[in-house]
């Protein structure tokens, strides 16, 4: 290797001094719109690593507002004009290899306006901040909890985080709260069972984009 003359040496130390070199770009904060929202929950980055929102679950593909989510993850990330940042941001990775961050536009956080537009549920621990922008977007019915009011199949068998249809291999006892509509579970931060696809309904509509 060609070791660096004692001038070229200092014209480095002099332009790093000044700021005159340019900075490689963080990971965390590329240019807007560099990022791709895969599906809700799921998104790209320009390196081709993926990210999965922690916490929060979007409805599967072909599911009832799947298509939904995925337009607003997409809007979300597009109309980003500072850029984006991934929280944390060396986040660890999943079973499948994504990284498990929020991303966070501008400031803004995908995963809340996600919960936020009832096109998200929170699962697992999470901060009373999520869980009530879930309450609010169920008191509102706002999004996929449009239909719970005429449209809420069960009974459903909840465990400590999930509830299942009573057909779920994943079921907890029998011993467990049987509840009829999925309201109070929502409400009360239990998540639908992934396996079952307890929620929400196949027989809701889809919505209108």
């Amino acid at each position: 290797m060609a070791r660096t003359r004692p001038a070229a040496r200092a014209i480095l130390a002099l332009l790093l001094l000044l700021g005159q070199l340019p900075c490689a770009p963080r990971r965390s904060l590329p240019p807007a719109g560099a990022l791709v929202a895969l599906d809700g929950d799921t998104l790209q980055l320009p390196d081709g690593q993926r990210v999965r929102l922690p916490g929060v679950d979007t409805p599967e593909s072909g599911r009832p507002w799947s298509r939904a989510a995925t337009a607003f993850s997409r809007r979300f990330v597009a109309d980003g004009v500072a850029g984006w940042e991934l929280v944390p941001a060396d986040p660890r990775r999943d079973r499948y290899g994504r990284l498990l961050a929020d991303v966070r536009v501008d400031g803004r956080s995908l995963s809340a306006a996600l919960v936020e537009q009832g096109l998200a549920w929170v699962y697992g621990d999470q901060q009373a901040g999520l869980l009530g922008r879930q309450g609010a977007a169920i008191d509102a019915r706002r999004g996929l909890y449009a239909g719970l009011d005429r449209s809420a199949p069960g009974p459903f068998v909840a465990s400590a985080r999930r509830f299942h249809h009573l057909d779920c291999p994943l079921r907890p006892d029998v011993s467990q709260q049987f509840e009829a509509r999925a309201t109070r579970l929502l409400a009360q931060g239990l998540s639908p069972c992934r396996t079952c696809l307890a929620w929400p309904p196949a027989s809701d509509s889809w919505p209108p984009f």
